[in-house]
């Protein structure tokens, strides 16, 4: 029977070609079972909790995968990868025959795949971090939107977050990295203003908006459990506008003060 294929996105696969890069230069060759490069590890998500199973962000239990890909693109559907813990000394995670990762220490641990004797992935990071369950403002939860000057008609305000986990005595609450927080636009007022969608938008770290509107966006908390996004308007034609916060626990259960609400107003 020949091995099973589908299409494969062209993000990944630029990603696979790092895993031939200890191949001798040339012709890329082809392994047995069609295979010509694989994927990098592909995590359900940036983070498992201590104690527990790797969860995807519905907090389903999923495995960590990897692709093999043919000279076509094409994913090849026999592969068994073997996944290496690399982090030394001490604990870090356990991973299943399955490919199931449990989390046994609070540290990042590093997982390189391998696929028969020639091919091998680069590491990739997963932190093993306490289970949150609560998530504040770490900004102001109303402000108004700064004065446009001469030179730039847009302003921006700051939207920030920070989740935590229960304190651990003699310790206390702490924040929790690698937590991923969702922001959206939800309301603007008055409800029938007419805004263009590029005029009012969710800029990450790098000023740059998600597509097709820009009035999603996501953050994935840094080391101190902070998360932080920035609205961006022309504030002009409106007077106010929404925007929430929202997490999940490691389990896919809402954080406590989820979903935090902001708003912005131009008057």
């Amino acid at each position: 029977m020949s091995p099973r294929r589908s299409p494969l996105s062209p993000a990944l696969l630029a990603g696979a070609t790092i895993a031939v890069a200890a191949l001798a230069c040339g012709e890329v060759p082809t392994l047995p079972g069609g295979i010509a490069y694989i994927s990098p590890v592909l995590l359900p998500a940036p983070a498992v909790a201590v104690g527990d199973t790797l969860r995807d962000s519905m907090g389903v239990v999923a495995p960590i995968r990897v692709f093999g890909i043919d000279n076509a693109g094409d994913t090849v559907g026999t592969i068994e990868p073997v996944f290496v813990v690399t982090t030394v000394p001490g604990k870090s995670v356990r991973i299943t025959a399955t490919g199931l990762v449990i989390g046994d220490s609070v540290r990042t641990a590093q997982i390189v795949g391998q696929v028969g004797s020639r091919l091998q992935t680069p590491p990739v990071s997963l932190d093993v971090v306490e289970q949150p369950d609560s998530i504040t403002a770490s900004s102001a939860l109303s402000a108004r939107f700064p004065t446009a000057t001469a030179t730039e008609v847009t302003s921006t305000l700051a939207l920030g977050v920070s989740v935590t986990a229960p304190p651990i005595p003699p310790a206390a609450r702490a924040g929790v990295k690698s937590i991923i927080v969702r922001y959206e636009v939800t309301r603007i007022f008055p409800a029938a203003a007419t805004i263009p969608d590029t005029t009012l938008v969710l800029l990450d770290e790098s000023g740059r908006f998600q597509l097709p509107t820009g009035r999603t966006s996501r953050d994935t908390t840094d080391a101190s459990g902070t998360a932080s996004r920035r609205i961006r308007a022309i504030p002009l034609g409106f007077d106010s506008v929404e925007i929430t916060a929202s997490a999940t626990n490691l389990r896919g259960v809402p954080l406590k003060g989820s979903p935090i609400r902001f708003m912005a107003t131009t008057k």
